[in-house]
């Protein structure tokens, strides 16, 4: 049985990876990670690495079931000489939102939305974004995206999303 945390990042790595130009992306991502620790090599760079911050309890909702929200960390980089820094990181950071928002199987940015991760949970939502910066001889920029992504759970059955 896999923990619902772990389903939810399944669900997100897979909307994620469609981010690519042919798809309607401003980028092409050719590297995405889960919960990686050494940093991206410039030649991996669009990159993405993302993982989970925790899980919470929100409120019960019934003896039964309780409503809880798992806050999801997407950090996005890529090498830039002459790019304003933070323009690109709107980029990037669009390119996510849009991306949480498609299906796996219609990535496309002018695909049908499938909110909520295909209704699997209660709600996504993006409460911060924060442009990133790296100088030297290879400069980068990027973005982190705080993701809060809602559930139902039943507290009888804790590796099952309810609608």
């Amino acid at each position: 049985m896999t923990p619902i945390a772990t389903q939810i990042l399944d669900l997100v790595g897979s909307r994620l990876a469609n981010i690519k130009i042919e798809n309607g992306y401003f980028n092409t991502l050719i590297k995405l990670e889960r919960a990686r620790l050494q940093p991206f090599k410039n030649q991996d760079m669009p990159s993405i690495n993302y993982y989970s911050t925790g899980d919470s309890l929100v409120k019960p909702l019934n003896t039964s079931v309780s409503e809880r929200t798992v806050e999801v960390m997407v950090e996005f980089y890529t090498t830039t000489r002459d790019r304003v820094f933070t323009d690109l990181a709107n980029e990037l950071s669009t390119d996510v939102m849009i991306a949480i928002e498609r299906d796996p199987v219609s990535p496309n940015v002018s695909d049908t939305l499938s909110p909520r991760l295909g209704f699997k949970v209660m709600r996504v939502e993006v409460p911060s974004i924060t442009p990133v910066i790296g100088e030297g001889q290879k400069p980068y920029a990027g973005c982190v995206l705080n993701i809060s992504i809602t559930y139902r759970v039943d507290k009888n059955d804790p590796f099952v999303m309810l609608d």
